[in-house]
């Protein structure tokens, strides 16, 4: 008998099997709670910054609806320096643009950080925009927007409601994206025209060594081989290590997920020694050989070509200061 019980109780192969089976089905039930599905949560983070990128955009069109079809233009919307204290042009920095949506209503702060946020030393969300007499502003009782809202870690100083030219307040962003500049002959896209082929909000990129003798080469668009470029943090928000991957927002409102800086059937104009040719457009780069362009003198107000980055500070309306990471 007492060998008869040993025998009942041995752990037989098929008991073993069944132990391993409920492993296993345990392990893919738990893994994915536990974070193990890396491209779930990637694609989880595009979508949801996808929706983010779509929400800005579609609150820039509710603002145009309301504003003779103009996006937010700082310069406008405060002429009598009752909110900041520079003058025309100056006022349209990043940080005013999307300042001017929150304050209205149009969107919230949170939405301003990308959920896939890489460089998250330098962007930061922020909670505490004041709504009502904020103190950064030139007159905090008249104010339109809370002028201490950061479009760049590289925004100005501010010093009774004025930016000193040149300064750098060194304090973490509050935005994650890019957007078109608003400046000289871009400034017809800065509207709600409708148009699928114009870039005007989305992800930030890296720098490129623009080769503007190989148009159609690959190599027209290398990285620098910087921190700006091969080893930027705008290839980490949804790329890898050496290509650019984001969302971007059109003029006719839809957003769609681009696998590299020259979106299909974005392109623009250039000069050949025979004339004008059409050559794909990089969403990042300022054009020096764009027919009409700036002819290689860096000043973005003769441009016509999409050039997406978030602006620091307005020097001049011709040379905007872009940041970049």
């Amino acid at each position: 008998m007492f060998f008869a019980h040993i025998r009942r109780a041995a752990f037989t192969i098929v008991d073993l099997l069944v132990v391993i089976i409920i492993l296993v089905v345990l392990m893919a039930v738990l893994l994915p709670a536990m974070g193990g599905n890396g491209h779930n949560r990637t694609g989880a983070r595009q979508l949801k910054d996808s929706t983010q990128v779509r929400g800005i955009q579609q609150a820039l069109v509710v603002w145009a609806s309301q504003n003779q079809d103009t996006y937010p233009l700082p310069s406008k919307i405060d002429p009598e320096n009752l909110t900041v204290g520079e003058e025309g042009e100056r006022k349209n920095t990043t940080a005013n643009i999307l300042s001017v949506l929150i304050q209205n209503g149009h969107i919230s702060p949170e939405i301003c950080i990308s959920p896939a946020e890489a460089n998250t030393g330098e962007i930061q969300r922020m909670d505490d925009y004041q709504y009502t007499n904020p103190t950064a502003a030139a007159n905090p009782a008249k104010a339109l927007w809370d002028p201490a809202f950061r479009g760049t870690p590289q925004d100005q100083f501010r010093l009774h409601g004025t930016a000193v030219a040149g300064s750098i307040d060194p304090k973490p962003g509050n935005q994650s994206y890019a957007h078109l500049l608003p400046f000289g002959n871009r400034r017809s896209m800065w509207t709600a025209t409708y148009n699928a082929t114009e870039p005007v909000f989305g992800n930030r990129g890296p720098t490129y060594a623009v080769n503007d003798l190989a148009p159609s080469s690959a190599a027209k668009w290398a990285l620098t081989p910087d921190k700006y470029g091969t080893t930027s943090n705008t290839l980490l928000i949804h790329g890898g290590r050496t290509t650019w991957e984001g969302n971007i927002a059109y003029n006719d409102n839809h957003v769609n997920f681009e696998t590299k800086p020259t979106p299909d059937g974005i392109t623009m104009s250039i000069k050949t020694a025979t004339g004008n040719a059409k050559a794909p457009d990089n969403l990042f780069v300022n054009e020096t050989d764009e027919h009409e362009g700036d002819a290689g003198t860096g000043r973005i107000d003769q441009g016509k070509n999409a050039y997406l980055r978030p602006v620091a500070e307005v020097t001049d309306w011709m040379r905007p200061r872009v940041w970049r990471d």
